[in-house]
Parts: C-alpha cells; sequence; structure tokens
C-alpha cells in the first residue's frame, strides 16, 4: 500500500530530515515508528500527507508517486488518510458533534449522511454522552476519542497517529493504543509515530527505529517477544 524509494528530504545544506530511506508498508498492517526527536518520523507522516516533498525518491500510496499529483488533486488523496495530530487539533469553539461532522461537510457528504454517522462515529468510541461539551470539557482520554473518532469519520484506508499518547498518563495511553489496535484489526493500515516505548512494547506490533533520517532497526511483528 505504501512505498518510500530511496527518499531523502533535505532542508537547506544542512539539515537532512530522511537520508535515502526506503520503506514497505503492505495494506492492513500496523506500524510503530519510533525514535527520539529529529528522527523522521513526523517528515514520513507529512511525505504521505503531501505537506512536503521528498528531495528525492518517490513516495507510492496505492499505486499513486504523491510527487506526481498536482496540488488540487491532493485533497482528494488526503480523504483516504486520517491523521491524529499530536496537539490533537479539535475545533475550541465547536461542540464534539460538530466537530466530527465538520470533517464529514468538508469531505462533501450530505447532511443526512451526517446526521446518521457522527452518532454511530460518537457511540464506538465511548464518547456519545459528550457529544454536546466543547473540547475543554472532556478529559485527555476522551479528546483523543474524539480525534480518533473524527480521523475515521471518512473511512479511510490509512491512519496516521502522531504521538498520540504523548500527553496522557500510563493508564489512559494503554487504553487508546487499545483502541488504535481495534481500528486495525477491522483492516484500517495504523501508522503511529511515537516515543512512547511502554505502548510499543505492549502493541507487539512492527516496529521501524529511526535515527538521524534513517531507518536503523525494522523488527517484524512475528519477531517481537512479549
Amino acid at each position: 500500500m505504501i512505498e518510500f524509494q530511496n527518499v531523502s528530504v533535505t532542508y537547506g545544506e544542512r539539515i537532512h530530515a530522511l537520508q535515502n530511506l526506503t520503506l514497505a508498508i503492505p495494506e492492513g498492517q500496523f506500524v510503530c515508528l519510533v525514535g527520539l526527536t529529529g528522527s523522521g518520523k513526523s517528515t514520513i507522516l507529512k511525505l504521505l500527507l503531501r505537506e512536503i516533498r521528498a528531495t528525492q525518491g518517490r513516495v507510492i500510496v496505492r499505486g499513486r508517486d504523491l510527487a506526481a499529483i498536482p496540488w488540487k488533486h491532493v485533497p482528494d488523496v488526503r480523504r483516504n488518510i486520517g491523521l491524529i495530530p499530536q496537539d490533537i487539533g479539535l475545533l475550541p469553539n465547536k461542540k464534539v458533534w460538530e466537530n466530527l461532522a465538520y470533517a464529514m461537510r468538508a469531505a462533501g457528504h450530505a447532511r443526512r449522511e451526517v446526521r446518521q454517522k457522527v452518532p454511530e462515529m460518537l457511540e464506538r468510541f465511548g464518547v456519545l454522552h459528550r457529544a454536546d461539551a466543547f473540547p475543554a470539557e472532556l478529559s485527555g482520554g476522551e479528546q483523543q476519542r474524539v480525534a480518533i473518532a473524527r480521523a475515521l469519520i471518512n473511512n479511510p484506508a490509512i491512519l496516521l497517529a502522531d504521538e498520540p499518547t504523548a500527553h496522557l498518563d500510563p493508564e489512559t495511553s494503554l487504553e487508546i493504543v487499545g483502541v488504535l489496535q481495534a481500528i486495525n484489526t477491522r483492516g484500517t493500515t495504523v501508522i503511529m509515530a511515537t516515543h512512547d516505548m511502554v505502548s510499543v512494547s505492549d502493541l507487539r506490533k512492527r516496529t521501524v527505529r529511526l535515527d538521524a533520517g534513517k531507518v536503523i532497526e525494522d523488527i517484524p511483528e512475528e519477531q517481537i517477544v512479549a
């Protein structure tokens, strides 16, 4: 589903965000990208969203070279990719249900579809009872669940999670990782960028370790021992 073919991303002459990265992610896989700040995790996510382009190499998503896609068609690419941003990114002046409805309307769904789908998603992620609350009135775990529901509201084939447990306590972190795992079980390809090694250890999914823009270790799921 996703291929990085000898991809490098360079800013100026000295900053190498990625260096000759080659990586393939099959459909339906759960991949943990781990590494310190500046290792290249977020750069990979930005490439997949076409927020940036590779300086060299190719990024292929579902058979399409992202660099060759005209800018006017980038929104079409992004409709197949759900994002849980590091800052959660809920609209503070909109209620929980409005955050999801806004995402659906932006993708062109009719009001009837919105009225049906939003309650279903909120119930699925255990926050239907908070539908009329504003983001600031939610706990950290509730905010993250709403962010996940919003990321999945348009049925993307790929879900990107950028440090989804960064601001959560250990118990809530495990809960959120469990939610992501359940999403993957339903067939969604999940790529989680994180430095939360406790959650990664509990997941026991394919783990790609990055350092200075390079893959230094790629451990398949079947080789990870509990």
